[in-house]
């Protein structure tokens, strides 16, 4: 008994040990996946997305299509149609300009999207960073989650003075330059009242 004893004694710290390093080689593993993850997701600057958006607050509940064809990271066109299709708004950006084109035609332009879309359709979204967090983009270390395939699960930015929350519940998977890479299926921006949440449908990546 007392030789089993020793035994189990001198086996024990082994265990714990490979179990800690089995642990420790886990999260290396997820951390490389991530950055990895970043290093292709910058190179996805021109693409075309789709899907459902509901933004909702204590005031409000609006809900909708939105089409978002993207050149570059400061040149892109939201299009937000009613869930029946008819036409709410058209959001063309460039740097330092946006104009919204509304459902009746008529235009308002101003140098900063945000503000712009905030004026006109008392509707708050972070577009001055939609070319982070739309692809589940992020770099900031101290609120950065991932799960376990180096995916990013929920971070926080401050942006415009605006803290936000952004979760990524699900992803999809597409291929860009012949490699397989996961995107964003369902997003929710969180800024103290309001949420947004998109539900995507497809990307088209070029």
């Amino acid at each position: 008994m007392s030789k089993i004893r020793y035994i189990f004694v001198f086996i024990l710290p082994l265990l714990i040990t490979a179990c800690q390093i089995t642990k420790s080689q886990n999260n290396a593993s997820v951390e490389q996946q991530w950055q990895i993850r970043q290093q292709n997701l910058k190179q996805i600057n021109t693409f075309q997305v789709k899907g459902s958006i509901a933004y909702i607050s204590d005031k409000s509940r609006n809900y909708g299509r939105f089409l978002i064809a993207q050149q570059s990271t400061d040149n892109y066109q939201v299009k937000l149609t009613s869930p029946i299709g008819s036409n709410i708004l058209t959001l063309n950006v460039e740097p330092n300009y946006a104009q919204l084109v509304d459902k009746d035609g008529r235009s308002y332009q101003d140098t900063n999207v945000e503000n712009l879309m905030k004026k006109i359709s008392n509707v708050n979204i972070p577009l001055n960073s939609l070319h982070n967090w739309l692809k589940g983009f992020s770099d900031n270390t101290n609120t950065d989650k991932l799960d376990s395939s180096g995916r990013l699960l929920s971070t926080v930015f401050i942006q415009n003075n605006n803290k936000w929350t952004l979760k990524i519940p699900s992803y999809s998977t597409y291929t860009h330059k012949n490699k397989k890479i996961d995107l964003p299926a369902t997003i929710e921006l969180t800024h103290d009242d309001e949420v947004v949440r998109l539900k995507i449908s497809d990307w088209i990546l070029r």
